[in-house]
């Protein structure tokens, strides 16, 4: 909140079971974000993966996901939903109320 876009996020993947597992993109949302998954995971392990937005986006509100595949046996898929809500910031909120525009 306040002054600062976040354009971009980081997210963890825990690998629960004792394969190793590949991760494959199924599904995302072009134009919107960009998503950086590692390859594989090892069992037990944690890694990384990495949303960036679009730059034609950083002001625009939209609901999306993307989707990951796992190379286990029954083919897992995950589902993971974007939301971005834009917020005014503090500056241009203050400015409207002090000159009474807005209303």
């Amino acid at each position: 909140m306040g002054d600062k876009v976040r354009d971009e996020m980081t997210f963890s993947i825990k690998n629960v079971s004792d394969q190793k597992l590949d991760l494959s993109m199924v599904s995302s949302a072009p134009g919107y974000f960009k998503v950086k998954l590692p390859s594989s995971i090892a069992p037990g392990q944690s890694v990384e993966g990495q949303l960036k937005l679009d730059k034609d986006m950083l002001t625009k509100d939209f609901e999306k996901s993307f989707t990951i595949e796992l190379s286990d046996s029954t083919h897992s898929r995950f589902t993971v939903p974007v939301k971005r809500t834009v917020r005014p910031s503090i500056q241009t909120s203050q400015t409207t109320h002090a000159t009474g525009q807005g209303k």
